[in-house]
């Protein structure tokens, strides 16, 4: 991209990890890498999914730390969304092991877990104390962060997302979130299920189209938004179609880590009515994004945005330079992954709308997003939402064959 403005460009923040071990088998590296940053040996808390926990995922990555001379400690995260008072709890077994140092393993949930439970462990802060946008913290305890998933982002962004007691979204937005250390081992995504990896890859997918429509973008996130959006384009289906293809494997999982490079500009539209999905139905985060993401652009594609020549051709993959028509292949590619395109498929109908579009505008503002939030105009995207038609032109080359059939999700 070459377009003057994001050259020129106001002061943005581009936050990243200091180290990337990437390649396959790189989890093998962690335990060199702490030691490597003159962490002193001693307990690690290494937080892990349930899941990661019990089948041995982690196994590599713990032998890792113990030839380095560190001791392990394992904590295993309980499946599902992750709470406050779960975070409260991997604080405390934190704390009560006198760990130097904190490894989060597994899926965006056991990551932001791990991300501001390492931040509070240095200290003498609760969870809840830290909720909000740049609470007031200490560098917390060094962190490692290692994906098994291809999606979220979390080992790059500096946001830990949790559920509060009545399941509503909580934040902690922070630079001292983002890890010290990030593990891009594909090695440990090969054979996910076609469900988990469409969802995961539409969020993955989510990030980088909203990163790129943020007004807090700056030349290096727009870069890693398009990036994230070539690899994820061409090979997200061909990572759900076969898991064991190492090609889509390291393409998703990289393309999925430019995303969250990306993510650190903020996220739109998207993610607010994804928030309002799924206050009403118990989802993927991953699907919520799939059903939101071409109704974003596509309210956004009549602003005034540069560089959306550039965003509509990667998505199109060069057919098109319209952001409708990019929008309408988005919606396609749900489709073929077999993920819900419309309300209507997930059990909402037409009489949501605008207390869908109400929550967007209170609960979920994004004053980053291009075109201004209106009661009137996202009550009218959502009620389009809930029926399936997209504002807006339709592509003539749909994104591939629909003769996969549904993955369940």
């Amino acid at each position: 991209m070459t377009t003057s403005d994001l050259l020129a460009g106001v002061p943005r923040d581009f936050l990243a990890p200091r180290q990337v071990l990437v390649g396959d088998g790189a989890v093998a590296g962690t335990g060199s890498a702490l030691a490597g940053w003159s962490v002193p040996t001693g307990a690690v808390g290494v937080i892990a999914d349930v899941t990661v926990a019990e089948n041995g995922i982690a196994e590599t990555l713990l032998q890792s730390l113990e030839t380095a001379g560190y001791a392990p400690q394992l904590f295993a995260l309980a499946a599902g969304e992750p709470t406050v008072t779960a975070a409260q709890q991997a604080l405390d077994f934190l704390r009560a092991a006198d760990t130097v140092a904190v490894v989060g393993i597994g899926g965006g949930s056991a990551m932001d877990v791990a991300k501001i439970a390492a931040l509070a462990a240095a200290g003498d802060k609760s969870i809840r104390d830290l909720l909000g946008i740049n609470p007031e913290a200490a560098p917390g305890l060094p962190l490692v962060l290692v994906p098994t998933t291809t999606g979220t982002g979390a080992e790059v962004t500096r946001i830990s997302m949790l559920a509060d007691d009545r399941g509503r979204k909580v934040i902690c937005s922070h630079p001292l979130l983002v890890p010290l250390v990030t593990v891009l081992d594909p090695y440990l995504v090969v054979g996910l299920p076609p469900a988990v990896t469409a969802a995961t890859g539409m969020d993955a997918m989510a990030h980088a189209v909203e990163a790129f429509l943020s007004r807090n973008r700056s030349p290096l996130s727009a870069q890693a938004s398009l990036l994230a959006i070539r690899l994820l384009r061409e090979w997200l289906p061909r990572a759900v179609q076969n898991g064991h293809d190492m090609d889509a494997r390291r393409a998703t999982l990289y393309g999925a880590h430019q995303a969250g490079l990306a993510l650190n500009a903020g996220v739109v539209l998207g993610h607010s009515l994804a928030y309002t999905i799924a206050n009403r139905k118990h989802l993927p985060h991953g699907v919520t994004c799939a059903i939101a993401l071409p109704y974003c652009l596509a309210y956004n594609a009549g602003s005034e945005l540069s560089g959306a020549t550039e965003l509509a051709l990667t998505i199109t993959q060069g057919r098109s330079e319209d952001l409708d028509d990019a929008a309408a292949e988005l919606r396609q590619l749900a489709e073929d992954l077999g993920l819900p395109t419309s309300l209507a498929e997930i059990g909402i109908g037409a009489g949501e709308a605008q207390g869908m579009a109400r929550e967007c505008v209170e609960l979920y503002p994004r004053p980053s997003n291009p075109r201004p939030f209106t009661l009137d105009a996202l009550t009218d995207l959502v009620t389009a939402m809930a029926t399936g038609k997209l504002p807006g032109a339709e592509v003539t080359q749909t994104v591939g064959s629909n003769d996969r059939g549904r993955v369940s999700a």
